[in-house]
């Protein structure tokens, strides 16, 4: 049976997922020649996975099952999903099954109208000389039955736990030019050419297919799991009710990189869904057959998502004849065996955070009022937090939980609309801090946030510009005048507020006509304007400089040191503090189960070698020894110790920290205080 229990506690107490992929041209030949389905079954026992996305459609329009409504594959001779779902279920395995959506070959060949359309008229897809996919266009009532179809189909005969839809994106902007939609724009009373309106009509066919097939997925079986892959943005407020839970597909060597994860899973985990961050065994991206990772590289990447609060799932692709990689499992068996020994002390674990980052739109006013886009402030910020060691969670003007913080961070850029303004004022009379910084808040040559103890006065000319940071801001740094390579505004400080460091000026900007040796012009004079302003009360700190921006895309140190120059005056009192042996590279990430009355900090070491020009890769993980920190407990707790081992640890309390030495970090360690 399908497992009789809510979708989003299915999700979130099953933290040992494969995704199994299984695009299998119709060329082949032999597909689940070699499948057997007790050796299927055992294999995942054996790797200890409770959780695998199973195949119903795959992007080149095969079914695996004997569907009356779709396109079996021609080699496939019997039932290949039904028995893996049977021998999963004999397990214990639960078994939501995968939907390709947007991507479907054989209507792609067979049905060429109903293909997306780009704005030139081309269909988009290959090329005469691409192995490439075809694109459906999700306006079609047509094809949208026949996604239904197979969806009723899988959910009525058999006991899956849910559908996983794919490719769920929009097509390229402004929107699909096929004749259909066109004439739903005109019908609308917008013209062709209204990229707005066409914009708004994608997002209007998104919200009816997936918002249909929701439907349909809990009507016909109210516990199932429902997630659109592609669905997760910075707007997904919007699309909430479509989403049993979040799946994060974050293939880190496959494109993605090593930050998106973390700054992903904060953005979205303070919403009421469960968290999946989903990695893969490939050396590369899907479908790396023969390709896989080391045990200490995905050990890194489950210790990550395991530290974000989620339940870790990794992708991997069946061989056509149907037998799972041996080797492949091996080593998912030895990261799942810490994650089932880890899990009594990770479900029900709730992230702690002492900071928000509000990711805040671009615009107020006019036609992309509202609209949420992430940006390389934001990931800057993502970036730098974590090699601070500061505990925080990414937020957006939707949601009112910024009384849970002790900090607000507005990165560089974005606008706040008179909600959100009339919020930030009452945070702030609640005793609430906030960091802003460069053109943040900025509107009208205004700064909007409320008690700002700054004056906008212009944009700063010179980009690169200078900095001498002074004692406060720039304290364990050289005294000399360093670099802004990105762009900067002029301030003021108001009455009351101190000014921190001087801008200072190149002779010129660097032009074709007009420069001076290989890079930025040299530092010429100061310019009377602070580089930072931090209020009268330390409650509210400015940085000219787009600070974050520049650690995400320059990596400049400098910005950092800034940050957390000001930090230290904003929140003096954070939830970690880090000690000795400590790289910047390691994350420290502070969660809480309640229940059990305990704190559970994961130590998770980033230990990259630069292998090629593309990607990072983790070979091996060389172990830390003798690394301190201190966390912030309130009170002294009963018992610190390493978990699973039970390893008993010192620990000394100071005021309002509980300080401990931990002798070794490995991939990754998870040290628990019973607080009881």
């Amino acid at each position: 049976m399908a497992f009789d229990i809510p979708a989003e506690e299915l999700v979130a107490t099953r933290l040992r997922q494969i995704h199994l992929d299984f695009h299998t041209s119709p060329e082949i030949p032999d597909v689940g020649s070699e499948f057997d389905a007790e050796e299927f079954a055992q294999t995942l026992v054996e790797a200890r996975v409770n959780w695998i996305t199973l195949f119903g459609k795959c992007h080149h329009g095969m079914s695996y099952y004997p569907t009356k409504v779709g396109v079996r594959h021609p080699s496939l001779k019997f039932d290949l999903l039904g028995e893996q779902i049977e021998a999963c279920k004999k397990h214990g395995i639960a078994t939501p099954v995968y939907l390709s959506v947007r991507v479907d070959q054989h209507i792609g060949i067979t049905r060429a109208d109903l293909l997306v359309r780009l704005e030139d008229g081309r269909i988009w897809g290959p090329n005469a000389h691409q192995a490439s996919w075809y694109q459906v266009c999700l306006g079609n009532k047509e094809y949208i039955d026949y996604v239904a179809a197979q969806t009723e189909e899988i959910l009525k005969g058999y006991e899956a736990d849910g559908i996983f839809y794919d490719m769920c994106y929009l097509p390229p902007d402004p929107g699909c030019f096929c004749e259909k939609c066109l004439a739903r724009l005109e019908r609308s009373g917008h013209s062709r050419f209204d990229a707005e309106a066409h914009r708004a009509q994608e997002f209007a066919i998104t919200r009816e297919y997936t918002t249909r097939l929701a439907k349909l997925c809990k009507d016909l079986r109210p516990n199932a799991t429902i997630f659109f892959n592609a669905r997760i943005t910075p707007n997904v407020h919007r699309e909430l009710d479509i989403l049993t839970h979040f799946e994060i597909e974050s293939l880190s060597t496959g494109g993605w990189g090593y930050l998106h994860f973390p700054a992903w899973s904060r953005l979205v985990r303070t919403y009421p869904r469960p968290l999946q961050g989903m990695t893969a065994r490939f050396h590369k991206s899907w479908a790396d057959f023969g390709g896989l990772k080391t045990v200490p590289q995905l050990e890194y990447e489950a210790g990550t998502i395991l530290a974000a609060g989620g339940s870790v799932n990794i992708g991997d692709q069946l061989h056509p004849r149907g037998r799972l990689d041996k080797g492949a499992y091996a080593i998912i068996g030895e990261i799942y065996k810490k994650v089932e020994a880890l899990e009594p002390y990770c479900i029900g674990a709730k992230p702690l955070a002492d900071i928000g980052v509000l990711l805040l739109p671009d615009a107020v006013d006019g036609p992309d009022a509202g609209e949420l886009r992430m940006n390389s402030s934001y990931e800057g910020a993502a970036a730098m937090l974590m090699a601070l060691k500061q505990q925080w969670n990414g937020e957006t003007p939707d949601r009112d939980n910024l009384k849970q913080y002790k900090l607000l961070i507005l990165p560089d850029r974005g606008q706040l609309d008179e909600g959100l303004k009339r919020r930030l004022e009452g945070y702030l009379d609640a005793g609430g801090a906030v960091l802003f910084s460069h053109e943040a808040t900025l509107q009208e040559g205004s700064f909007t946030l409320p008690k700002a103890p700054v004056r906008y006065l212009a944009p700063c000319p010179y980009t690169p510009s200078y900095m001498h940071l002074g004692d406060e801001l720039g304290a364990g740094l050289p005294d000399t005048e360093l670099v802004n390579y990105r762009a900067g505004s002029y301030v003021t400080a108001l009455e009351g507020a101190r000014c921190l460091g001087e801008v200072w000026q190149p002779y010129f900007n660097r032009a074709p006509g007009h420069f001076s040796s290989h890079a930025q012009t040299p530092v010429d004079r100061p310019t009377g304007h602070p580089v930072g302003v931090l209020s009268a009360d330390n409650r509210i700190g400015y940085l000219y400089a787009a600070v974050f921006q520049g650690y995400r895309e320059d990596a400049f140190f400098v910005y950092k040191e800034m940050v957390a120059r000001l930090l230290e005056r904003l929140l003096p009192e954070p939830l970690v503090r880090p000690g000795q042996n400590i790289p910047s590279s390691m994350e420290i990430a502070v969660l809480k189960q309640e229940a059990q009355r305990r704190f559970v900090v994961h130590l998770v070491p980033f230990q990259p070698q630069r292998r090629t020009a593309n990607n990072e890769y983790i070979e091996a993980t060389v172990p830390l020894y003798e690394v301190s920190f201190a966390l912030r407990t309130e009170v002294a707790p009963s018992r610190v110790y390493v978990a699973p081992s039970g390893q008993e640890l010192a620990f000394r309390q100071e005021g309002h920290y509980c300080e401990v030495l931990v002798p070794k970090v490995g991939s990754y360690e998870v040290i628990c205080y019973d607080m009881k």
